[in-house]
């Protein structure tokens, strides 16, 4: 399954234009609050050079992209953590994702509204930042005190990690900082997944520009840039990249030009979300079918058969790898393995982005 990325934000930001510009959909966008309300849903797929010139060499008879699914979250206000505008069911939403990207408008438009008044990129991110802070807080001060009655009624309780951790994160939170800057083990990790705490998921934030480069546009992306590193922070023309999508081929370019460099928003977005979930892709060649597979850096050979299938990590015997750079110099699997550059791996084998892996497992 793609891994879910939530477009989040405060309202007439413009999540939903930039979901129809990633997944040339039709979802409503609308100039007041709440247009949407159930969350638009699209995949998209990954651009991906390797696969192209895979695809040239082996002419499987199919070839599948990876991708990565992208959810338009309505917007969120003051007060959303205690319900306000159904606050609660877009932060359930929100909980669901694996990532998040933050839209904030950076552009003055005196027709499209603004919830609070005015355009401050900076107070923006920090009034939905409250909200998920708040959130998170309600959800471990619950926590504690549950985990703490446990421990106490039962001294050897399994749960003594767990209260642990979920305390350190309280008092994260309670200095004002996300728990995306709290350093865990896996073990840790582990123990916070249940609670589905929001400020812990990783973040990029989206500076939804104007077409043309106005000024005040452009103080407000480099004052995003200045206070939150410019590694954290993706420019994009959304209104323009989403009607690039309508234009026939010669309009389209001259559009592109008028962008200059914000041109190309749409792929900075879906590389930046692999990017933020830290995934290295992998290739398989079965049936006849070559396809990309995402998987989360660092993990072995056995999860990445069960991106493919459950049995097959269950089942798993060995993988047959070869790395992506031996095998496009080799043109093809036959002279990779005569020459010995094809590896037999076991279940210890850490997948490396480019590898091309055929597993054996036990059906």
């Amino acid at each position: 399954m793609p891994l879910d990325i939530g477009l989040i934000g405060l309202p007439n930001v413009g999540k939903s234009t930039l979901f129809n510009a990633l997944t040339k959909g039709h979802a409503e966008a609308a100039n007041y609050a709440f247009c949407t309300v159930d969350p638009n849903v699209g995949i998209v797929e990954v651009t991906d050079d390797r696969l192209k010139k895979l695809e040239m060499l082996v002419s499987p008879k199919s070839c599948v992209g990876a991708s990565i699914r992208f959810v338009d979250i309505a917007g969120l206000v003051r007060g959303a953590h205690q319900g306000e505008g159904l606050g609660n069911q877009f932060l359930g939403h929100i909980r669901e994702a694996d990532a998040l990207i933050h839209v904030v408008r950076c552009f003055e438009h005196g027709e499209i509204t603004h919830v609070d008044g005015s355009v401050d990129p900076i107070r923006d991110i920090e009034t939905l930042e409250t909200e998920l802070f708040l959130a998170d807080l309600a959800v471990l001060e619950r926590a504690v005190e549950h985990l703490g009655k446990v421990v106490r009624s039962n001294p050897r309780s399994t749960q003594k990690l767990e209260l642990a951790t979920v305390e350190k994160a309280r008092e994260t939170i309670n200095r004002g900082h996300s728990l995306r800057s709290l350093s865990l083990t896996k073990e840790e990790r582990d123990a916070l997944k249940g609670h589905q705490l929001l400020t812990i998921k990783p973040m990029l934030l989206l500076a939804n520009m104007s077409e043309g480069h106005d000024s005040e546009g452009d103080t407000h992306y480099h004052n995003l840039k200045s206070h939150f590193g410019e590694d954290h922070v993706v420019p994009v023309a959304v209104g323009m990249e989403s009607e690039l999508n309508d234009l026939e081929e010669e309009d389209r370019q001259l559009f592109l030009e008028e962008l200059g460099d914000l041109a190309g928003g749409v792929d900075r977005v879906v590389q930046g979300g692999y990017k933020l979930l830290d995934l290295v892709t992998f290739y398989t060649l079965a049936n006849d079918k070559l396809q990309a597979w995402q998987l989360p850096r660092g993990m072995c050979a056995p999860q990445a058969a069960g991106r493919i299938h459950s049995d097959m990590e269950t089942g798993f015997i060995r993988a047959e790898v070869a790395k992506y750079t031996d095998l496009i110099e080799a043109g093809d699997l036959v002279k990779l393995r005569e020459i010995g550059q094809l590896h037999l791996e076991g279940k210890e084998y850490v997948v490396e982005d480019g590898d091309v892996i055929q597993f054996l497992f036990k059906a």
